[in-house]
């Protein structure tokens, strides 16, 4: 049996100006956003991951190393940073203000399966998706007893936690957006074709209130 940890990078620049940060753009994390992945570290701090998969955009992977400096098992641990787990693409929309009144956004957010974002020059959900699943089940694969910090973003990975445990497109933002440094815990039997979640979004350990 795999075991996935998946988190969310921690709270970003863009994400307190509330825009669009996607898969061609970056900003620092805020101080808060540090103490959220030195604490999510610190929840983790006792377990023995087999391998470390981490988007190659500097959120993450700073994030993943604020987690990673507080892990008791470092010895022999391997990070891997794919650009399989970037963000999805806004095109044109990157870094703009986020207009909560538009289609589009409101079909991200509610009915993935009505998103287009053709007009703007972005990725469908179905790429995002794909790419991203891809590389989970590659992982499985290579790993099928071992547990994996997986560290990526909010829509990526509350796309792939949906379907991978099964559910119909229009329901892939169900339960999101996942909040920044969340811990969502999958596991998958090498011979079943879906994901059990045993813990979702859980951001439980954290102990500074976000608006601080």
């Amino acid at each position: 049996m795999t075991t996935f940890y998946f988190v969310r990078h921690g709270k970003t620049e863009l994400n307190l100006s509330l825009r669009f940060q996607g898969g061609a753009i970056d900003s620092p994390l805020l101080p808060i956003g540090v103490e959220q992945a030195i604490q999510a570290g610190r929840n983790l701090c006792d377990l023995s991951f087999d391998a470390a998969y981490v988007s190659t955009q500097k959120r993450a992977m700073d994030t993943a190393n604020y987690i990673l400096k507080e892990n008791n098992f470092l010895d022999g641990l391997t990070v891997h940073y794919q650009d399989s787990l970037r963000e999805i693409r806004f095109g044109k929309r990157e870094g703009a203000e986020i207009d909560h009144t538009d289609e589009q956004t409101n079909y991200l957010r509610q009915r993935p399966d009505l998103y287009d974002p053709k007009a703007f020059g972005g990725e469908t959900i179905d790429a995002l998706v794909q790419r991203s699943t891809e590389t989970i089940e590659k992982i499985s694969k290579e790993y099928p007893d071992g547990k994996v910090l997986i560290v990526a973003h909010g829509v990526l990975l509350i796309t792939l936690i949906n379907s991978l445990t099964g559910k119909e497109k229009s329901r892939w933002r169900e339960g999101g957006p996942l909040a920044n440094t969340s811990i969502s815990i999958l596991e998958k039997e090498q011979n079943t074709e879906y994901y059990t979640i045993k813990s979702f979004n859980d951001i439980s350990y954290q102990t500074q209130n976000e608006e601080a």
